[in-house]
């Protein structure tokens, strides 16, 4: 970095330096978590897709219609959801604040879509 900045005449910058040598530093460590992981669970990293933005607008898995008689088996409460898929209930509320279409306002609470939180952890 510092000779780059020389060629170009720029004197170095002894704080970005030290940014771009974190984040490296960052990224080796990630990608050696991830391979160390995909070891562990047997995975060939080869076989693990990238994950990407979407190309389409349209969202990728239609959602459920929102109707009363579907309480219960299609769309169930956050701490039924939370027990059913071994995850926090905080952590379901804050996937319902940001997709609309994965949870439904209702009364005090929130109703989750059971196949949409099939399809975010990857369950069919």
């Amino acid at each position: 970095m510092a000779a780059e900045s020389a060629m170009n005449g720029h004197a170095p910058d002894p704080q970005l330096e030290a940014l771009v040598s974190a984040v490296n530093a960052t990224r080796a460590s990630h990608d050696a978590a991830v391979a160390d992981l995909l070891r562990y669970i047997g995975c060939d990293q080869r076989d693990v897709p990238l994950a990407s933005a979407p190309t389409s607008s349209a969202p990728p898995f239609p959602e459920p219609e929102r109707r009363a008689d579907l309480i219960g088996a299609e769309w169930v409460e956050v701490a039924t959801a939370a027990q059913r898929f071994e995850l926090s209930k905080e952590v379901i509320r804050s996937w319902c604040q940001r997709d609309k279409t994965f949870g439904w306002k209702y009364g005090a609470g929130w109703l989750v879509s059971v196949s949409k939180m099939r399809a975010r952890l990857g369950i069919r």
